[in-house]
């Protein structure tokens, strides 16, 4: 952009359009580069660790209290050596707890609140029943139970099968309906590939 410029009008004036200094123009200008493929990139740090000399005593710390929070922290390490720490350490303390927490923290449940709203939904699963060990007259009763469900209400329905097939599937489904006496705008059922995938001939 910088370059086109020029070809029209000054320096200064190609400079103040791109939105820097005349200096840093004739720099980009000399070298022909643009200021992404100029920018090195840093390998050190511009400041030492000042809590590297304290850190097992602070790992010991946050084993038997997890959730010490960094103003804490620093309060009783300022009362200690008040020489070499302040308020001002508070950020760099933050920041080293979060990079602790992430690798060493206590693994925390992972949650996704779901928002269920009456009549919107209802839901199907399959159940096996045969580590129940049932039997008739001697003979094991192996068989399925189809459960439909409303999670508002938790309304339910269950009726005996033998295979989830998308046969049960929609005998089960069409017998909880005619029960319930409503269809819920969405049904949501398990990964059945029978419900998911044509049968017969593509």
């Amino acid at each position: 952009m910088l370059k086109q410029i020029t070809h029209k009008n000054n320096k200064e004036l190609s400079a103040a359009k791109s939105g820097m200094s005349v200096t840093t123009a004739r720099k980009y200008l000399a070298t022909n580069k643009t200021p992404s493929e100029l920018k090195k990139e840093r390998f050190w740090k511009t400041r030492s660790n000042v809590f590297e000399s304290e850190w097992a005593k602070i790992e010991a710390m946050l084993s038997k209290a997890p959730g010490l929070q960094a103003k804490t922290i620093l309060s009783h390490l300022i009362s200690e050596k008040p020489n070499i720490f302040n308020d001002c350490h508070e950020r760099t303390l933050q920041r080293l707890l979060r990079k602790w927490r992430a690798s060493n923290g206590s693994n925390n449940n992972v949650i996704f609140n779901q928002t269920i709203r009456a009549g919107k939904q209802s839901q199907s699963d399959y159940t096996s029943m045969n580590e129940l060990n049932i039997n008739i007259r001697g003979d094991k009763f192996e068989h399925l139970l189809f459960h439909f469900l409303l999670p508002y209400s938790r309304w339910e329905f269950v009726e005996i099968c033998y295979s989830e097939s998308f046969d049960s599937l929609s005998k089960g489904y069409e017998d909880a309906v005619w029960t319930l006496g409503y269809v819920a705008p969405e049904h949501r059922t398990d990964n059945l590939s029978a419900a998911s995938k044509r049968s017969g001939s593509k």
